[in-house]
């Protein structure tokens, strides 16, 4: 980690503290330097072990700590930061800079554009995570060597933008600026299909009969995305429904090409999709 809690605003509210806020709030505390962490959670054993743990020094409702924090990071869902953002933007601290952690940015860039807060909001997607959820997964180390996409909206907002870069550098990320339509394309490809290929592969394991038991360590590698939250996906993949259009076609186009040279057995077509594939993950 390159930077210390002298880099950073003071007092730092977290709402959510599941995998992701909860990591947020573990490689924050690992800092040396004085910094003060409050946090909500709905879960509220997650909330009192980070304060028995010394990971939070003050816990409570969303609308209590975001009114006493500096900087604030929303690590909810989509549809529950964009809530939050129309009950919250009144309490928040002159000053304070806003972000988030959600992996989809337009209708959000939008919704802060209509709320005025360009200024103050700079959207953040950490392009880290786990299959396991909640603050048990939670490690100080998730974002060590990330890529974090950092989404100004909006001009004139600098110094917010410096701040939010500032907090991924200190947990040890690698902060990269884009707009939010670049982004959501860029994820629709390269986050979003990969978790739908993996779902759509144990979904076909699960039909045939065959339990993740009996995977070799490649099929444990392939399928460990299967495990994510349902319900995020969900509202992930209708958020970017449209952008994921040109992805699934891909997919499709290279399942069935693949399908048609084992059906054909056509060794020379096989080899050269294998060899191609292993030559882009080398690359």
């Amino acid at each position: 980690m390159t930077e210390s809690a002298a880099n950073l605003p003071g007092r730092i509210a977290i709402v959510g503290l599941g995998l992701i806020g909860g990591s947020i709030a573990r490689a924050l505390r690992a800092l040396p330097g004085r910094l003060d962490i409050l946090a909500s959670s709905l879960d509220i054993a997650d909330l009192e072990r980070a304060v028995a743990e010394g990971v939070v020094q003050d816990a409570g409702t969303p609308e209590r700590i975001v009114g006493g924090a500096d900087l604030v990071v929303y690590a909810t869902p989509p549809d529950a930061t964009i809530d939050y953002l129309d009950r919250h933007a009144a309490l928040w601290r002159a000053g304070a800079v806003v972000t988030d952690v959600g992996s989809v940015k337009r209708q959000l860039a939008a919704r802060v554009a209509e709320l005025g807060l360009q200024k103050r909001f700079v959207g953040s997607h950490p392009m880290a995570g786990d299959h396991r959820a909640g603050y048990a997964a939670a490690r100080a180390d998730l974002f060590v060597g990330a890529r974090v996409w950092v989404t100004p909206i909006g001009l004139d907002n600098e110094s917010a933008v410096a701040v939010v870069e500032a907090l991924w550098r200190a947990v040890g990320a690698n902060a990269v600026r884009i707009d939010a339509d670049r982004h959501d394309r860029l994820v629709a490809w390269t986050s979003h299909l990969p978790q739908v290929a993996v779902t759509a592969l144990a979904t076909a394991l699960a039909r045939s009969g065959y339990g993740a038991e009996a995977l070799g360590p490649g099929g444990r590698d392939a399928t460990r995305l299967a495990g994510s939250p349902a319900a995020l996906w969900e509202e992930i993949l209708l958020a970017n429904a449209d952008l994921l259009e040109d992805p699934l076609t891909a997919l499709e186009g290279a399942l069935a090409r693949i399908a048609e040279a084992i059906r054909s057995r056509d060794p020379a077509a096989i080899r050269k999709m294998f060899e191609n594939a292993a030559q882009w993950r080398g690359s």
